[in-house]
């Protein structure tokens, strides 16, 4: 790069500038709460202001999980789980995601019937009642 032109592009008031400008075209994240992840791109054409709101719900084997997923303006997915992946779609991400933490995708045996899941106490079986048992009589005498 020319030197002039580092110069004149690194003066305050033209890298302030460039810098609200790239931060008003950045995806903005409106959150990542119960609802899933969410970002919002903005864009202005031909006088019109757009605002594209995509919201994520993610399950894996029926599971919800959290992940803080983003679209940018050119409809690439990031995460902040793996800041540096970009992919073309969010399945992308998500396998990316189990890729790259598989301790947290691990499927968990189902608890059989015979032993409760660790951490439950049986409770012990109610005392019963029995009748008196009845006094054997002898057939033969001794």
């Amino acid at each position: 790069m020319e030197t002039k032109k580092l110069e004149t592009g690194a003066a305050p008031r033209k890298l302030g500038d460039y810098l609200t400008r790239a931060r008003d075209k950045a995806p903005a994240h409106a959150g990542h709460g119960a609802g899933g992840a969410q970002s919002v791109r903005k864009d202005s054409y031909r006088d019109h202001e757009i605002e594209i709101v995509t919201t994520y719900t993610i399950l894996v084997d029926g599971k919800k999980i959290r992940a803080p997923l983003g679209v940018d303006a050119s409809g690439q997915v990031h995460c902040h789980s793996l800041p540096n992946y970009q992919t073309a779609s969010a399945v992308d991400m998500v396998r990316a995601l189990i890729d790259g933490f598989p301790e947290e995708f691990e499927r968990k045996p189902a608890p059989s019937k015979s032993h409760p899941p660790a951490g439950h106490k049986r409770r012990p079986a109610p005392a019963r009642k029995s009748k008196p048992a009845a006094k054997k009589t002898s057939k033969h005498e001794h």
